[in-house]
């Protein structure tokens, strides 16, 4: 008698042997696995944006209304703390504004503009050093150029600093962080912009306090010298 071999084939083909099975058991292991990650990821970044817009609507709310003064101790200068309230950034020209909290770690950098502690506070003498993620909040800075005004209100009012240039620079650059002896901004972020990773240098752009009143005073001196000349103005 021929045995059946085409039975025997046929119970091959629809049961795979041990290996096969395992192998595809791990595969459908392994898809589900990369979903649930990717769905955690995505979940985390939504998270981190719902807070982020939060913050910066909390935050431009007491900006507006100057609650973040300490109208108990109006002659001492307190110290903002970690995470807390610092102020707003804007460029007019970029239309751009952010919320400034305290501190520059990721925490906070994911939350706005960060204030680096030990530096001058908006409206003080000194070097105001603010850090920004090239990706979120500091990236309308590749657009930025000489002369273009930002203006950062503290607790104080408004402070408007006019840029004197912008530089590439090594991370360990530090000079950039000391005072120069007059009312300064400094804004620091990654560089290259589109770099993937950990961007090897830093994008600088340094500002330097403007006198309103003489600014004001200025650009009416200005104006009239030109109407009387006939010059048309720009």
């Amino acid at each position: 008698m021929v045995p059946n071999n085409s039975t025997r084939l046929g119970s091959f083909r629809r049961y795979p042997p041990r290996a096969a099975r395992r192998k595809s058991r791990a595969a459908s292991w392994l898809e589900s696995f990369l979903w649930t990650v990717g769905c955690v990821a995505l979940g985390y970044c939504a998270f981190l944006w719902g807070r982020a817009q939060y913050d910066q609507a909390q935050g431009n709310w007491i900006v507006d209304r100057y609650q973040f003064v300490d109208h108990r101790q109006p002659d001492v200068k307190v110290r903002p703390a970690a995470g807390s309230l610092v102020g707003r950034i804007e460029i007019p020209r970029l239309k751009y504004s952010a919320v400034i909290f305290e501190g520059i770690d990721d925490a906070t950098l994911d939350r706005g503009v960060g204030h680096l502690a030990g530096t001058a506070t908006p409206g003080e003498l000194g070097n105001l050093v603010l850090a920004g993620h090239r990706d979120t909040f500091f990236r309308p800075l590749k657009k930025i150029r000489e002369g273009d005004e930002i203006d950062v209100t503290g607790p104080d009012g408004v402070s408007r600093y006019r840029v004197e240039f912008t530089q590439i620079v090594a991370p360990e650059a530090t000079e950039v962080l000391r005072s120069t002896g007059r009312a300064t901004l400094t804004l620091i972020t990654c560089y290259p912009f589109r770099f993937i990773g950990n961007a090897p240098d830093r994008f600088i752009v340094r500002g330097q306090k403007v006198d309103k009143e003489v600014e004001s005073h200025e650009n009416v001196s200005i104006s009239g010298s030109r109407s009387g000349s006939g010059r048309r103005r720009l």
